[in-house]
């Protein structure tokens, strides 16, 4: 293949994971639903979920507003291939709130499955949660509209007052964030790079669900702006070869990659020596392939 045409196979390839204006409004109109549904449960039925399923402390929080996670926000969500992920954002109320330092993983999912679970008993020919308890990321659950059905990564979150949020970290702790930053980081890289970034990242995201999502998202989001803060996107196989060679060099190097949103906490201080040699292994393998110009072993669709 010459690299015109190659690059024009790419391009194909992102458009056609790009998800339409339409389907992300459905998608919107949908999970503002699920929350309202929530919210009303939230302020309504507080005794009731604290006696079936809360501990003495959870009850004290109630529903306050919802999030989209912020690939779906920046326009990572890639079509008919990912859950669409959503923070159900409580804040404590008047009486005697939870302190920071006693909130853990479970805490946050037994808050939202109390929820989750008495929308389900009242509409539950319209929502299903798919796993029961425990949780690592999410409640994922199904909600089913006139034969379309739509999957739901539900993630719990704590509003603290400087604007962070608190969430479980996949590990049974909690971690901060502040999803406003991570979108405003992207937005500004993006727009350097003409709208390419997202694109980009939406081509990797889709080598990595070929092969079997061996590297978490979230990583190679932040990857992508890293390497391409400064460096500029022009053909999409020369970005996918630079992406590799330069992954493979901050990991290998374990460079201390800070981000804003976390502080002085480089992004991969969270991952351990073995999932960052896995990492490692699987980005050697497929930078082994682009060299070669093998498209169609890291994009099937080409």
């Amino acid at each position: 293949m010459i690299v015109n045409k190659i690059h024009n196979k790419l391009e194909g390839l992102i458009d056609s994971l790009t998800i339409s204006e339409n389907q992300k409004l459905f998608l919107r109109e949908k999970a503002y639903s699920l929350y309202n549904g929530l919210k009303m449960i939230s302020q309504n039925l507080i005794p009731y979920l604290s006696s079936l399923y809360l501990s003495k402390d959870t009850y004290q929080y109630t529903l306050k507003r919802f999030w989209f996670e912020t690939s779906f926000d920046m326009g990572l969500f890639i079509k008919n291939r990912f859950d669409v992920d959503i923070y159900f954002i409580f804040g404590k109320n008047n009486t005697n709130p939870l302190e920071q330092n006693h909130l853990i993983g479970s805490i946050l999912f037994e808050l939202l499955y109390s929820h989750l679970k008495v929308y389900q008993f009242n509409y539950r020919e319209y929502m299903k949660i798919l796993k029961e308890p425990p949780y690592i990321h999410a409640i994922p659950i199904r909600m089913d509209y006139q034969g379309i059905s739509i999957l739901f990564n539900c993630i719990p979150a704590i509003e603290l007052p400087n604007e962070y949020l608190i969430i479980p970290n996949g590990l049974g702790d909690t971690k901060k964030i502040i999803p406003k930053l991570e979108v405003q980081t992207h937005s500004k890289i993006n727009r350097k790079q003409n709208g390419r970034m997202t694109k980009l990242i939406l081509l990797i995201k889709y080598w990595n669900f070929n092969w079997g999502k061996p590297i978490k998202g979230h990583l190679i989001e932040h990857l992508v702006e890293f390497i391409f803060n400064k460096i500029e996107i022009h053909s999409w196989d020369r970005a996918v070869k630079t992406f590799f060679s330069r992954a493979i060099y901050f990991l290998d190097k374990k460079r201390l990659l800070h981000h804003g949103i976390y502080n002085q906490l480089s992004i991969l201080e969270v991952y351990s020596s073995d999932e960052l040699k896995k990492f490692l292994q699987v980005l050697r393998e497929a930078e082994m392939y682009a060299q070669k110009g093998k498209w169609e072993e890291l994009f099937s669709d080409l």
